[in-house]
């Protein structure tokens, strides 16, 4: 079992949970964090027989199935990963939680970038959630390169990438 320093909190880009809707279910000790945004994004696609709609509907039936079975209190305290029969597939070390955006973090980008495109949002988010939790790594798992790119930049531009960086979701 890992030690809990080594525990990492992970937020997750929409096409992460849209090219495998299982990957919530992957993380094993580690924590997870959906943006908004990414709920949105998830909305947005999920119409049409697509693969990536196909997965976008799974991806939401998984997070709605995960959600019906808490309290309000579990959804502010984070969601037990392991508490879906899917999650039967994790072995004995599939103890992370679940977390959602409740509300907004704050945070600065840096003056050009907005805060209304979805991936600015996402960075925004993960930026504030490192700043917010210092002693937590904090990752973005992202397939999009131009993201991945965006939070290297961030990360040393706030001097923090010892708490704040990225990884490459394979396929």
């Amino acid at each position: 079992m890992s030690n809990t320093s080594d525990k990492k909190t992970f937020v997750l880009d929409t096409n992460v949970l849209m090219h495998d809707p299982a990957c919530l279910f992957r993380f094993k000790e580690h924590d997870l964090f959906i943006p908004m945004i990414v709920l949105e994004e998830l909305d947005q696609s999920k119409k049409g027989v697509s693969d990536i709609a196909r997965n976008a509907r799974q991806a939401s039936r998984f997070l709605d199935e995960l959600i019906n079975q808490t309290n309000l209190d579990g959804i502010r305290d984070g969601i037990q990963l392991n508490r879906l029969a899917f999650a039967g597939r994790c072995d004995e070390v599939c103890s992370g939680r679940l977390f959602f955006e409740l509300n907004p973090l704050v945070s600065s980008l840096p003056e050009g970038m907005s805060g209304e495109l979805p991936d600015n949002s996402i960075l925004a988010s993960t930026l504030a959630l490192s700043h917010h939790k210092p002693q937590i790594p904090v990752v973005l798992v992202s397939k999009d390169i131009n993201l991945r790119i965006k939070a290297s930049v961030l990360a040393h531009l706030h001097a923090s990438p010892r708490n704040f960086g990225h990884y490459v979701a394979h396929s």
